[in-house]
């Protein structure tokens, strides 16, 4: 691991130097244990074609603005700071993959005209509907599933209604505005709800909204179900979420599809690969049985 996170390190100083004739470019916008998971993740998945084209590794802020790519390059930019980082250089015919991106900065970046044209995207958030199959597999009597949001997430939940009703499943939607106490909205939320989801929401969740999300849970035996580990391990009953090595393999198979040949289904993606994670002593104090966090992955991966 040492040996590897050198080799990282060395990749990251050497920049575009590295492999002048390179057609895969990877733009990264850190140099964090994150964003090497993705790296290994993402080089696991290339096939033997895509990797004889020879991999150049950078840093975001090492790339010079104004720099011309290569030709034909196809460029991959990991995280918000290396897609803000394309706008800077000429591409020329190169392809693009924003990958790492949350939905809400895709939509930013989207708004402010910084992403290039005929991109590819691949978000770190699931899809709505695998988190109501979740639900409904997990809880197979839901009726209710609660949901709070600020104006940034206003647009889920549009999407997530839909999703609801054809499960025959009500959305209980709790609009967080300014000035009222969180403590109060968070208990009838829970109180009118089955089972509530934490979409993420920069906006929304912070250190203490999260703390007080979580007690409200506990303390009304109302299962959460969130969108990241540290959510289950901080207290919440279940969590669904892309690792970033999972997402780096994703994101390899786009690369890969690209120097095939092959159609490209969609330009916007939400991960193919996931996880499943149970908190089986919050499950326990709050009375619920639940299988086993493969199980409950191997369900929903037949479910979709």
């Amino acid at each position: 691991m040492l040996l590897r996170s050198v080799i990282w390190t060395v990749l990251l100083l050497l920049g575009v130097c590295a492999n002048a004739n390179a057609r895969l470019l990877l733009l990264a916008s850190q140099d964090s244990s994150l964003y090497r998971s993705f790296q290994q993740g993402f080089e696991a998945g290339l096939t033997s074609a895509s990797l004889d084209q020879g991999i150049t590794f950078t840093l975001a802020s090492e790339y010079r603005p104004g720099a011309q790519a290569n030709s034909g390059n196809i460029i991959i930019a990991a995280g918000v700071e290396a897609a803000k980082k394309i706008a800077t250089i000429k591409i020329g015919d190169s392809r693009v993959i924003y990958t790492m991106l949350p939905f809400s900065s895709y939509q930013w970046l989207r708004k402010n005209n910084i992403l290039v044209e005929g991109h590819q995207v691949l978000f770190v958030d699931q899809p709505l509907n695998r988190f109501v199959n979740l639900a409904q597999i997990a809880f197979p009597s839901i009726k209710t599933l609660g949901c709070m949001h600020s104006n940034v997430s206003a647009k889920h939940m549009d999407d997530l209604m839909q999703v609801t009703a054809a499960h025959k499943i009500q959305l209980n939607d709790v609009a967080l505005q300014s000035g009222r106490r969180l403590t109060k909205i968070l208990d009838k939320l829970m109180l009118d709800s089955d089972v509530v989801l934490a979409l993420p929401d920069p906006f929304l969740f912070n250190r203490r909204s999260v703390q007080s999300l979580l007690l409200a849970s506990l303390r009304r035996k109302t299962p959460l179900i969130a969108y990241s580990e540290s959510y289950v391990k901080a207290g919440a009953l279940l969590a669904l979420y892309s690792s970033p090595e999972q997402i780096g393999q994703h994101t390899a198979e786009l690369v890969n599809c690209i120097m095939e040949g092959c159609a490209v289904d969609s330009q916007e993606n939400y991960p193919r690969y996931f996880s499943v994670q149970v908190n089986n002593v919050v499950a326990r104090q709050m009375g619920y049985t639940l299988a086993p966090a493969n199980e409950l992955k191997s369900l929903l991966e037949l479910w979709e």
